[in-house]
């Protein structure tokens, strides 16, 4: 699984029409986890099909975190997170 050839965060923000602040935030914060959890399933190299068996979610939902035009819903993206050991921390 490669994620290297994807827009930066900054660039992708740039193109995004928000409906509101927090919305905006929502999206930021997803982008966060979402590129965590690819870098720590890269790093183990875990397959998409063992992460969504380990996470109880379909291999479609860990597809779809690496297209640009997805917002993973928080649920999903707790459930990667545990499956893959991370923990997340509120400050």
């Amino acid at each position: 699984m490669k994620i290297n050839n994807h827009k930066g965060w900054a660039e992708i923000k740039k193109s995004l029409n928000y409906t509101s602040e927090v919305r905006k935030k929502m999206i930021s914060l997803s982008a966060k986890l979402t590129v965590a959890i690819l870098g720590k399933q890269e790093e183990a190299g875990i397959s998409n099909a063992d992460l969504a068996l380990k996470a109880q979610v379909s291999e479609r939902s860990i597809v779809d975190l690496t297209e640009d035009d997805s917002v993973p819903s928080i649920e999903v993206l707790i459930k990667l997170a545990l499956a893959m050991d991370m923990e997340l921390e509120i400050i």
